[in-house]
């Protein structure tokens, strides 16, 4: 049970990393228009408009059209709607992956991410997609931490088995008995990942909220008043201990201060809730 809790723990942690090394997102909750539903957005100090339209997967057509009043380019501030369509991601849970292929066509090329290098300029550097990028290293998101190995080309044809697991997808890690690979890359050495000390947990209890707007995604989504955008957060129901992982994606609006949190319809319907509202125990780790 040890062992368990303990791999657990490494697994939020490392997802905790990731997004503590992404620039904070000013959401300011979810507005409803026209049968639509779109995540409010704050621009920030010095920020872009390619920068949000890549941040959310957008094209600019999509977001003028979400956006018609804004003028080109946007200023610190602005108010933005951002479609909640681009939640629509892949998001598979890392597992080992083997491909044989009696032929011997050329070896999977591997990439290693230089410091502020994103998954587009990635898949541009290498021709491909980022739906392939995504899906040939099981990525949970595109955000990418600096000496991450990146698969760069179709897996399916390699000369041999290939074995994509959580360990081959960090940084790695220099020892005295390892060995250089012919012909790799070289890479700055990571920075050291913080440990179990540095981690604070954090609860809380409230009254849990449903979203009661229109979702097809799919996604175990929540807004939270001040967990990071992108933190795991653990929702209790206190009336039947039924519990549920979910993602922030954005902040809860100002109202009820008993609220908590509010979950997305998929997410809320795994609490085995009577009503829309339900009294809960909240849970995350902070760095």
């Amino acid at each position: 049970m040890k062992n368990y809790k303990l791999t657990l723990l490494i697994a939020i942690l490392i997802g905790l990393n990731l997004a503590a090394k992404a620039t904070t997102l000013d959401s300011l909750g979810l507005k409803k228009e026209n049968n639509k539903t779109f995540l409010l957005f704050k621009v920030g100090p010095k920020q872009s408009l390619f920068s949000i339209l890549k941040r959310y997967n957008l094209s600019l057509t999509e977001f003028k059209s979400a956006n018609s009043d804004v003028e080109i380019p946007v200023k610190t501030g602005e108010i933005l709607y951002i479609p909640l369509h681009y939640l629509e991601e892949s998001n598979p849970a890392p597992k080992v992956v083997e491909e044989k292929v009696a032929e011997a066509p050329k070896e999977a090329e591997i990439h290693i991410v230089a410091p502020k290098q994103g998954l587009l300029s990635v898949a541009n550097m290498h021709k491909v997609t980022m739906a392939e990028l995504r899906k040939w290293n099981n990525l949970t998101s595109d955000r990418l931490q600096e000496g991450q190995r990146l698969i760069v080309s179709d897996p399916s044809g390699t000369k041999s088995a290939i074995a994509v697991d959580k360990a081959s997808l960090l940084p790695a890690k220099t020892t005295a008995a390892a060995t250089a690979p012919a012909a790799a890359p070289v890479a700055e050495a990571p920075a050291k990942e913080k440990g179990p000390e540095d981690i604070k947990k954090k609860i809380e209890t409230g009254i849990a909220e449903l979203i009661d707007v229109p979702d097809n995604s799919g996604k175990f989504l929540a807004l939270h008043r001040t967990a990071p955008i992108g933190t795991l957060v653990l929702v209790k129901n206190l009336t039947n201990n039924q519990s549920i992982w979910v993602k922030v994606i954005g902040r809860l609006p100002g109202g009820d201060s008993k609220v908590i949190i509010k979950l997305s319809p998929k997410a809320f319907e795994k609490l085995n809730a009577v009503d829309k509202r339900v009294r809960a125990e909240i849970s995350y780790l902070l760095q």
